[in-house]
């Protein structure tokens, strides 16, 4: 990517948390501050202020299926083949957009670059304009043999945890239905009011099936372009078969929760206070 690592420019990396589908815990925090990034984040608290907005939006208004709008992949397919569920789309921006908008909050001057792997992001980071760049976890394994940082570091110079803010149940946001089970829905919705799918098969036939509005009786769909979720994103080697991605996933949220839990990140409402998460699309 040629704009980073531009001298004179703070570097801040929000990383997508299916990045243990690839990468050893903490080493990737070691190389990503070997590679030049001041500041590392965690893209969690994002998916935590996304989900405050969508229970707020899911419990106001019931006049239609509500669509999850994170994956951009399923975004762009409703405006182009399905333009009238564009109002389906829950009017919030994705854990990205909503890390985004955080850290430009936390910590003014730096250039914000998310690193996840999907190719689409690219197309959201351009819309939205508050993301300097996107690298994908392919493109950031070429800047890793291109500058020569190894699979294993570890150096007393680099601080081997994530910065502020982050948050440990939206470990599984990348995970297919990991949002529905992260939105603590118990007060407002039933769990048979929620349809969660995956797969571009999947997704057409529901997409085709919308009556008025609606897809049956469901009142909201947390559906994702990739079988099984972001963990099997397009730019995710396949180091590990899928089984395994997921259970990695649950393994480092179980960790982080066990013995990372009182260092002082993790993201409360107040530090996202008068951050306006709403996206039209």
């Amino acid at each position: 990517m040629k704009m980073i690592f531009k001298k004179g420019k703070k570097y801040l990396c929000m990383l997508a948390p299916s990045f243990v589908s690839m990468y050893e815990y903490p080493q990737i925090i070691y190389r990503l501050r070997a590679l030049g990034f001041e500041k590392i984040v965690e893209v969690t608290f994002g998916a935590k202020m996304t989900n405050l907005n969508y229970y707020e939006i899911l419990k106001e208004k019931n006049d239609r299926t509500w669509i999850a709008s994170p994956c951009p992949t399923l975004v762009n397919m409703i405006r182009g083949k399905y333009p009238h569920l564009v109002n389906n789309l829950v009017p919030v921006h994705s854990p990205m957009g909503s890390m985004a908008l955080v850290c430009m909050k936390h910590f003014p001057g730096y250039r914000i670059v998310f690193v996840g792997p999907c190719i689409t992001k690219k197309m959201e980071a351009a819309e939205i304009g508050t993301v300097d760049g996107v690298l994908t976890f392919t493109e950031l394994n070429d800047l890793f043999r291109k500058k020569g940082i190894p699979e294993k570091i570890t150096s007393p110079k680099y601080t081997k945890t994530f910065d502020k803010l982050y948050n440990d149940y939206t470990k599984v946001y990348p995970l297919s239905g990991g949002l529905s089970e992260t939105l603590q829905y118990n007060k407002i919705l039933k769990k048979s009011d929620i349809l969660v799918a995956d797969g571009m098969k999947n997704i057409v036939k529901i997409l085709d099936g919308f009556k008025d509005g609606y897809y049956k009786k469901y009142k909201f769909l947390d559906i994702l372009s990739c079988e099984g979720g972001c963990i099997n994103g397009p730019c995710i080697e396949y180091k590990y078969p899928i089984k395994e991605r997921i259970k990695r996933v649950k393994k480092y949220k179980e960790y982080a929760t066990r013995y990372e839990k009182d260092l002082g990140r993790t993201g409360r409402k107040l530090d996202a206070k008068d951050i306006d998460f709403s996206r039209k699309f």
